[in-house]
């Protein structure tokens, strides 16, 4: 493997149901079935634990679904990852989120933090995650918050709500949510029209970059951004797409994608190792390779990202190689 990548955190998305409560419309999700046995579970898990050892990684394991608080293994899941000394994330949507979950949660060992989806004020969130989802979600984190649980809320930029962005991070500041951070729309289960403009995404990041600086003993939030492109406006906050190198995603059905985003199957791990599924494929062995676009070949920037976000390259273009859509250099 590539001798760069050796030592590093490694973040396996892991997709343990499709299942969900809610239909939230820019969701990537078309099948809700699929749901594998603790024993499947069980199997993948220890496939993980190989590879980060095979590759030398320091493996992280971000549960989600689908919501991963439907699933009767989600904490029997954790359990094993305190027993192995793996950390492990929890990203939901927060509505299922209620005192006992939040005890749970707390007793867990090495739970890093809990993320929940706000995707504008309560009237837009609420249209696209449903009536009643908006306050759902708030209580929730304020449960975690209760707790002393390491809290983070996403918020996914599109034009319906990008300009919601700032009343956002005021509520998420006025909640004393320890992180925030946005991305953009991936238009996998919605209109490529939704997706922003390169001026829209210049005012999203423009903002972010200001409110970034704002930490003050007011309001610890971090609103983070070490994201794709975000460098822009936001200085020295260099990001390389990870996906396929130090991260993959593992959907319900035993699926191996390098990105949930990046939808280019590499194998199913229920029929093959993880190990070998990473080692043989063409994909993989591409995105390891760390090219950047051709278009990127003049840009004094290139070297530190590496073209931007390949998931909305792909998205819009058909191809990961080229130049991110919302760049402006």
């Amino acid at each position: 493997m590539t001798d760069q990548l050796k030592g590093r955190k490694h973040v396996l998305q892991w997709h343990i149901l499709h299942r969900c409560n809610l239909r939230c419309t820019h969701c990537y999700q078309d099948d809700y079935s699929a749901e594998l046995s603790r024993e499947q579970l069980e199997k993948l898990f220890f496939q993980y634990l190989n590879f980060c050892l095979e590759n030398k990684f320091h493996g992280h394991i971000n549960f989600t679904g689908g919501e991963p608080l439907l699933s009767p293994d989600l904490f029997y899941l954790m359990e094993m990852c305190d027993e192995h000394g793996i950390s492990y994330g929890l990203l939901t949507n927060g509505t299922l989120i209620d005192e006992e979950t939040a005890l749970k949660l707390d007793k867990s060992q090495n739970l890093s933090f809990v993320q929940v989806s706000i995707d504008g004020m309560k009237k837009t969130h609420d249209a696209i995650r449903g009536t009643g989802n908006f306050d759902k979600a708030f209580a929730g984190l304020k449960l975690l918050k209760k707790h002393g649980i390491q809290t983070m809320v996403s918020f996914t930029c599109h034009k319906g709500n990008y300009k919601e962005l700032k009343q956002v991070i005021k509520a998420v500041r006025q909640k004393g949510i320890d992180r925030f951070w946005a991305d953009r729309l991936i238009p996998m289960g919605s209109s490529k029209e939704q997706v922003l403009s390169t001026e829209e995404y210049s005012e999203v990041i423009s903002l972010l970059t200001k409110e970034h600086m704002r930490k003050t003993v007011f309001s610890k939030t971090d609103v983070h951004l070490n994201r794709a492109m975000q460098f822009l406006e936001g200085g020295n906050c260099y990001y390389q797409c990870s996906a396929g190198t130090t991260l993959l995603t593992l959907l319900a059905d035993g699926t191996l994608l390098p990105c949930r985003r990046l939808p280019l199957t590499i194998g199913n791990c229920l029929e093959k190792d993880m190990c070998d599924l990473y080692s043989e494929s063409t994909v993989i062995k591409e995105l390891k390779d760390f090219k950047f676009p051709d278009e990127c070949i003049t840009c004094p920037k290139a070297e530190l990202c590496r073209g931007g976000a390949k998931c909305l390259s792909y998205a819009m273009t058909g191809s990961y190689n080229h130049k991110d859509v919302n760049c402006y250099y």
